[in-house]
This record gives C-alpha cells, structure tokens and sequence, in this order.
C-alpha cells in the first residue's frame, strides 16, 4: 500500500464546484454562533453598502466545512479510498487568505505531499488543500492530515 501512495505524491486532484448561498450561512451562523450578530456574513445590503467585498461573505469555519465533501471529491480523482477508514487527524496548517463571497462557485484543489507509516499496515496522509474561486482566487490554504487504516484504500 506504502508503494500506491508514494506514487501519488505530487498529483493533484479537484472537486466539483459547489457554491454557498446566503440562506446556508444563515442556517450555519443559527446552529454554530459562528458569524451570528456579524452583518459581514449575515446582512446583505448592509454588506453591499459597507464593506469591499460586493455583499456578505462566507466565515471561515464554513468553508472549513466543507472540506470533508470537497477534499474527498478531489482525492477520489487520485485514490479510491473507502471513507469509513479515513479519518480525519487535524491540520498542520489553516489559514484564511482572502474572503469568500457568498454565492460564488469555489471547488477543492488537493495535493498528496507524504504518506507516513504507522503501525497496523496504517498511514498518515499529508494533503495541501486549497479552496478557490472561479477566477483562482485562494480563499483557504491548508495541511491536513488524514489517517488512513488498513482497510481504506480499495484494492
């Protein structure tokens, strides 16, 4: 298994695009506290009216959400990998680069940068993951890790 994925570092996979509507954010900003009480995110014509961005943007934490779907959508390009095996194993590195405006398309661009061994036939996956606009604005950069057990990858 070490040998597929050696032979994956340095490809790229994308997602599909997917957009974020402005009832989403709403709904997100309901259940999390995540932006409740921000016009940035939640008030449109006060947003058009008084920031730089053409109206209300995504928060962050949402697009990191989105994630789990994009990211799988974009390594299933490279690597079948059954999903009930994966599991996430945190970030190396988040950032947020530029703002995301509500409603425009985005997708996933990930990169396999090193898999690591672990005991029991596991590995752990490094993923560069950017999150980017139609126009190729980065709106998230990322280090994911991602720990695969023996019974991830499809044979």
């Amino acid at each position: 298994m070490l040998d597929r994925l050696t032979q994956k570092i340095g490809q790229e996979g994308l997602s599909g695009w997917h957009l974020i509507t402005q009832e989403m954010v709403d709904r997100y900003a309901a259940l999390s506290g995540d932006g409740e009480g921000e016009w940035i995110h939640l008030d449109p014509e006060r947003a058009a009216r008084e920031a730089n961005y053409g109206g209300t943007i995504v928060p962050g934490f949402f697009q990191v959400s989105h994630l789990i779907r994009l990211t799988g959508e974009a390594m299933r390009t490279l690597l079948p990998f059954d999903a009930n095996h994966a599991l996430n194993y945190g970030f190396d590195r988040l950032r947020f680069v530029r703002p995301m405006p509500v409603g425009a398309r985005f997708r996933a661009r990930v990169r396999i940068l090193e898999a690591m061994p672990k005991p029991g036939e596991s590995f752990l996956l490094k993923e560069a993951v950017l999150l980017e606009l139609e126009d190729g604005t980065v709106t998230l950069a990322a280090e994911w890790l991602v720990f695969l057990g023996p019974r991830a990858l499809a044979a």
